[in-house]
């Protein structure tokens, strides 16, 4: 089986101008955890919840996650018994940061032939959980995340 027998090709993609607040809503939203990061249809990164999470612990170190991002500094505040002030700072702080401040930019790419086994081998020795899909031109043209190997292999 092929790649492009399994690939998503309505692909969800934030822009590298995108905040990091639109990002984390989008990934409550839409219950994923990583997407392309495109300029028109050129693929410049890839940014998870993984990169998010990494990020925000080194420049803010005050931060601790929960499982809702749209709540995430509410939360965090409550839990360390911190003031509204120092809060409502902290938010206005993630609302800085871009994309491109956090997305990884070499991201590992596969091709709609490439065959879903590669693929899934490719995922297991780079420990990632989803692989844009590129045309020859270069083009994104879908993604395959870790579950719909597994759904294909299950048929």
């Amino acid at each position: 089986m092929k790649v492009r027998d399994i690939m998503e090709r309505r692909v969800i993609t934030v822009s590298p101008k995108d905040s990091i607040v639109k990002v984390l809503r989008l990934f409550s939203q839409k219950k994923i955890s990583g997407v392309p990061v495109v300029e028109g249809r050129k693929l410049v990164g890839i940014i998870t919840d993984g990169d998010i999470i990494a990020n925000l612990d080194i420049y803010t170190p005050k931060i601790h996650f929960s499982s809702s991002p749209d709540f995430l500094l509410i939360l965090a505040g409550l839990k360390s018994r911190r003031g509204m002030d120092e809060i409502e700072k902290e938010m206005q702080v993630m609302k800085k940061f871009k994309v491109q401040d956090f997305m990884t930019k070499d991201v590992i790419t596969a091709k709609p032939e490439d065959s879903i086994v590669k693929v899934a081998r490719i995922m297991h020795k780079n420990g990632i959980k989803r692989v844009p899909i590129l045309s020859k031109k270069g083009k994104l043209v879908g993604i395959v995340a870790r579950q719909d190997i597994i759904r294909a292999f299950s048929k």
